[in-house]
């Protein structure tokens, strides 16, 4: 099976990069700039970027998409990063100007086949979501999620996506940036179980992770678990329609950018880690989905 390298320290990827390049293995070597939130980088399980960079055993076998000739993946993916600038921790927004042109360096000096990215999920959860909901009271989900909307996030978050496109469509027009949806969380109000087996010793110290969503819809959303999922899907599904839809079909962009639709593929609470991130097994489905759409957007030779 070819091997792929995930490389999140900057030096590990120029030292691999140049090595590749003084070997001649570019030509048939993808390389790949990653940026995302914790559905790239959670250390609770294998997650959607370390499914899409290792296949599993037996995947090939399974007729899952490979890449022909391995990968170089250049990782600075964070748990718990925005779209969006926010005010009370601007060093969290992917898509702020200070990161973007920190990325932007590397994406220029170095020959990048495509940039994926995982961003927008957080954008509507936790605090901003407590606070976007603070006064209400027994709403049903389309209630609520108008109060979503009439927020603007959406036009927040779509505006700082657009930056990024941008930036980097202009610096290189040919090369294709692939985002994803969310998919439909089920477990609404469960927090992540952290253990050894996850997180190492950092478990000891802490025992829990979120939730993030549903003790900011618990009191607001009346009906119970079936009513807020209703609520998170109509979120989810707004981000699609009103984010990444409306870019994807910006002329002005090129058709540089597409993304991977994963809504309605996890189905049982059993593939759900907590109300936010899948299981080990549940990331492994949805990646084999994001590599195949990855791998035709690459060069011919490069697959």
């Amino acid at each position: 099976m070819p091997i792929s390298s995930a490389l999140s320290q900057r030096g590990q990827f120029r030292a691999m990069y140049m090595g590749l390049k003084a070997q001649h293995r570019l030509d048939r070597t993808p390389v790949m700039l990653c940026e995302g939130d914790s559905w790239f980088s959670t250390p609770l399980s294998m997650n959607l970027l370390d499914w899409i960079v290792s296949a599993a055993p037996g995947d090939e076998e399974r007729g899952v998409p490979q890449f022909g000739q391995g990968g170089l993946f250049f990782r600075v993916e964070r748990s718990g990063d925005h779209a969006a600038p926010q005010g009370a921790a601007p060093g969290r927004a992917m898509f702020a100007k200070d990161n973007i042109d920190d990325l932007l360096g590397w994406f220029t000096r170095y020959d990048f086949d495509a940039v994926l990215l995982s961003a927008g999920g957080n954008d509507f959860v936790d605090t901003w979501l407590h606070g976007a909901l603070a006064g209400r009271a027994h709403l049903d989900p389309a209630e609520a999620f108008e109060v979503i909307v009439s927020t603007g996030r959406y036009e927040q978050v779509r505006t700082a996506y657009e930056m990024f496109l941008r930036t980097f469509h202009t610096a290189r027009p040919g090369v294709p940036i692939l985002a994803h949806s969310y998919d439909y969380p089920r477990r609404i109000g469960s927090a992540a179980e952290l253990g050894l087996g996850n997180l190492g010793v950092a478990a000891l110290l802490k025992k829990s992770e979120g939730p993030w969503i549903g003790p900011n819809v618990e009191g607001v959303i009346d009906g119970g678990i079936d009513a807020w999922r209703d609520f998170v899907r109509r979120m989810i599904d707004g981000f699609v329609e009103r984010v990444l839809e409306p870019l994807k079909h910006d002329a002005s962009l090129g058709g540089m950018f597409d993304y991977v639709d994963l809504r309605g593929q996890l189905t049982q609470d059993t593939q759900w880690n907590d109300e936010m991130h899948p299981t080990e097994a549940g990331f492994h489905q949805l990646a084999g989905i994001f590599r195949g759409r990855l791998i035709e957007k690459l060069p011919a030779t490069k697959r």
